[in-house]
């Protein structure tokens, strides 16, 4: 049976669920949420996906130019 779940929505819930505990959680580099994420669905038969439209919801909310120099930093940073 195929089974999946958006990865974003699961790291979403992830943190909620960290800060619900009094924690403080922050976004690691290596590996990223999302990477981990969808190894943590993978290890339960559970195909991680992307919803498309929250996708590109999320990149007509960051100008090339944000994302160039976005991508300017971590190269800059290793």
């Amino acid at each position: 049976m195929y089974q999946s779940y958006d990865r974003n929505k699961l790291v979403r819930q992830v943190r909620e669920l960290l800060e619900s505990e009094g924690l403080q959680p922050v976004a690691q580099d290596d590996p990223k949420p999302e990477q981990a994420a969808m190894l943590m669905l993978r290890s339960f038969g559970v195909a991680p996906v992307v919803d498309q439209v929250e996708a590109l919801k999320g990149a007509m909310d960051r100008t090339w130019e944000e994302a160039d120099e976005t991508r300017a930093d971590g190269i800059r940073n290793r």
